[in-house]
């Protein structure tokens, strides 16, 4: 059973969700660029049994590195990936290393294909 927001929480949830919206439609308004680091997030998770954005900043075009963690953030919400409850420092310079989650994959995205992430 899934608990029901508070009204201060619904508030926060969509300010969120407008703020990520706003980005993504500044950064990546087709969507692919997102679609793209959401596959390579879902590949590479079935090799690494924990990941975090970190790991993908790296690997990713400049473009795609930048969108490591609002990747991260949709899957979550599509219940691709979930929370391990631990947390690691960012190295994206502009957080100033605060914590970001680690993820591992959800038995829904291990026996989906990555075109689960588009």
């Amino acid at each position: 059973m899934t608990r029901r927001l508070t009204p201060a929480e619904q508030l926060a949830a969509d300010a969120r969700n407008t703020t990520l919206a706003q980005l993504l439609a500044s950064t990546d308004p087709a969507g692919w660029n997102l679609a793209l680091v959401k596959q390579a997030i879902l590949a590479a998770g079935r090799s690494m049994p924990e990941f975090s954005a970190n790991d993908f900043r790296d690997l990713l075009p400049e473009m795609g590195a930048g969108m490591a963690g609002l990747a991260c953030h949709a899957l979550r919400i599509q219940g691709l990936i979930e929370p391990t409850g631990a947390r690691v420092p960012s190295t994206l310079a502009s957080t100033h290393g605060h914590g970001i989650h680690v993820y591992r994959l959800t038995t829904k995205a291990r026996t989906a294909g990555t075109e689960a992430a588009a």
